[in-house]
C-alpha cells in the first residue's frame, strides 16, 4: 500500500497558501495547493490525498459546501477546516458535516498545524490499512471457498464421465453446480457437432419465447465470431451476458454464457472461465470415452457391430422374447465366392465390398433391427418382433439388394451375390442354438446353388 502523505490545501489567501505549502514540504509532505476550489471528482481520484486543509471562507462558495462535496466523494478522508472567526456558526456546521477538526487563524504556530495534519493523515492511513487487510482476509476466504467448490465441481464432473453419453446431461448438471457459487439468472450453452448446433438453456425458458430468442441470438452471434475473443460481455434487451469459449487444446466444443439483468464483474468472469475450462475437459473426456466405447463394439472395417457385441445383443433379444413371448428371428449371410473378389481385384477391393454390403444392409433394415459382422465375410442380422414369414421377406430384400448393386471399385464393376439362412427362436433356445439353425440353413443355401435364402 502507498503510504506517501499527500495533502490538499485550499485557501484563497495566496500568502497563507505559500507559507503552508513550503512548511509542509519541508517536513516531507507532498502538497497540492489550490487558490480556487478544484474539480474535486477528478483531483481526488487522480492524486488520492491523505488529508485536506480547507478554509471555511472562500469567494463565491462556502467552505462547508466544499467539505460536503469532498465527503460525498471520499467519506473517510480527514478534512481540517481553517477559519479566522471564533464564533462563526459555520464552525459548528462544519463539525456536523464531518470535519476532522477546526484550526483558528492566525495559527499560534505552524508546528501545531503540522502535528494536527500529520496525526490526521496517520489515522487515515491506518484506517486504509485496516480496510485493505479486511479486504484481503475476505478475498482469501472467498478464494478458499471457491477452491473447495472447485474441487467439488471437479468431483461431480468426474462422476459424469462413463455415466453420461449426452453432453446435455453434463451442461444441465454444470448449471446446477454453477448456481452454488455464481450469481446469474440463466445459463446457456451452444455445442457444435460437425454441421449441427445444439443449444441448451437452463432453467428452461420454453414459456418465454422472447427470452429464448435473446439468449439464442447472443450464443449464435458469439459462434459467428469464431475462435477469437475467448470472453465476451454484452448487453441485449436488458440482459447482460458473459460468454466463454468451451474448448481444449485442439477442439472447440462451443460456448457457454451466463445471463442476468445486472453487469458482470471481472472477478465473476475469471471464476466462470475457470469452471468452463473444467466443463470443456469433461466434454473432451466424455467424447474420448464414447470413441473408445464405439471402437470396442464396432467392426473397424465396416462400422457395424463386431462379433462380440452382436452376440451380446442377440442374448438380450432372446431374454426379451422369452419374457414377453414375442417372435424373434436371426439371419446369417455369407458373400458368395468372396475369395474370387480378393484374388481378382485385390484385398482392398474385398474391403470395399464388405463396407458397401454393410452399408446396404443397414439402410434396408428397420431401426429396431440389428446387424453385425459375424466374421470374415459373414453378417448376422437380428430381427426382433419378427416371425419366419416376415423374416424371409426382409432377407429377400437384402439378398436382392446385393444382387442388384453395382459394386464399382476403381474402374471395375464387381458382381456379387449372397446366400443366407434363417433361424426362428423357440422357447428354450440360447444364442448358439439360433445361430446353429441359421448356419445350417445357410449351408443348405450354398449347397443348392448360392444366391438364395433358406429356412426350416
Amino acid at each position: 500500500m502507498d503510504e506517501t502523505k499527500r495533502l490538499f490545501v485550499i485557501d484563497d489567501d495566496k500568502a497563507t497558501l505559500t507559507v503552508l505549502t513550503e512548511y509542509f514540504e519541508h517536513y516531507g509532505l507532498k502538497v497540492y495547493p489550490f487558490k480556487d476550489p478544484p474539480d474535486l471528482e477528478k483531483e481526488l481520484k487522480e492524486k488520492d490525498p491523505r488529508a485536506v486543509l480547507l478554509d471555511i471562507m472562500l469567494p463565491g462558495i462556502s467552505g462547508v459546501e466544499i467539505l460536503q462535496r469532498i465527503k460525498n466523494i471520499k467519506p473517510d478522508i480527514p478534512v481540517i477546516m481553517m477559519t479566522g472567526y471564533t464564533n462563526d456558526e459555520r464552525r459548528v456546521e462544519s463539525l456536523r458535516k464531518g470535519a476532522y477538526t477546526i484550526l483558528t487563524k492566525p495559527f499560534e504556530s505552524f508546528e501545531e498545524v503540522y502535528h494536527v495534519v500529520n496525526n490526521a493523515m496517520d489515522h487515515y492511513i491506518e484506517s486504509l490499512k485496516t480496510t485493505e487487510l479486511a479486504r484481503r482476509v475476505e478475498e482469501t476466504k472467498r478464494l478458499e471457498k471457491i477452491n473447495i467448490q472447485e474441487i467439488d465441481f471437479l468431483k461431480s464432473l468426474q462422476h459424469m464421465i462413463g455415466e453420461a453419453e449426452d453432453s446435455a446431461f453434463v451442461l444441465k448438471n454444470a448449471y446446477a453446480l454453477l448456481k452454488s457459487f455464481l450469481n446469474f439468472e440463466y445459463f446457456g450453452a451452444l455445442l457444435t457437432y460437425g454441421n449441427e448446433v445444439n443449444i441448451q438453456i437452463y432453467p428452461k425458458v420454453s414459456s418465454n419465447r422472447k427470452l429464448a430468442e435473446v439468449i439464442t441470438n447472443i450464443l449464435l452471434r458469439r459462434m459467428s465470431q469464431g475462435a477469437v475473443n475467448a470472453k465476451l460481455t454484452s448487453a441485449q434487451d436488458d440482459y447482460q451476458s458473459l460468454m466463454v469459449e468451451l474448448s481444449t487444446t485442439n477442439t472447440v466444443y462451443g460456448f457457454a454464457g451466463l445471463f442476468r439483468s445486472t453487469p458482470f464483474q471481472a472477478q465473476e468472469e475469471a471464476t466462470f472461465s475457470k469452471f468452463c475450462s473444467h466443463i470443456s475437459v469433461t466434454l473432451e473426456k466424455i467424447r474420448l470415452f464414447q470413441e473408445i466405447k464405439t471402437l470396442s463394439i464396432h467392426d473397424g472395417l465396416t462400422g457395424i457391430y463386431n462379433h462380440t457385441y452382436i452376440i451380446n445383443k442377440l442374448n438380450e433379444e432372446i431374454e426379451r422374447a422369452k419374457r414377453y413371448h414375442s417372435d424373434l428371428s436371426v439371419m446369417l449371410f455369407d458373400l458368395d465366392n468372396f475369395k474370387d473378389v480378393n484374388d481378382t481385384y485385390g484385398h482392398l477391393a474385398g474391403d470395399f465390398v464388405l463396407q458397401k454390403v454393410a452399408e446396404l444392409f443397414t439402410k434396408r433394415l428397420r431401426t429396431i433391427d440389428i446387424v453385425g459382422r459375424y466374421g470374415g465375410e459373414e453378417f448376422l442380422v437380428i430381427l426382433p418382433e419378427t416371425d419366419l414369414e416376415r423374416a424371409y421377406v426382409v432377407g429377400e430384400r437384402l439378398r436382392t439388394g446385393v444382387e442388384q448393386e453395382p459394386f464399382i471399385y476403381e474402374d471395375h464393376q464387381i458382381k456379387l451375390t449372397v446366400s443366407g439362412g434363417i433361424g426362428l427362436y423357440q422357447q428354450g433356445h440360447i444364442a448358439n442354438d439360433l445361430i446353429k439353425i441359421a448356419d445350417n440353413n445357410l449351408y443348405k443355401a450354398k449347397r443348392e446353388g448360392k444366391n438364395r435364402l433358406d429356412y426350416d
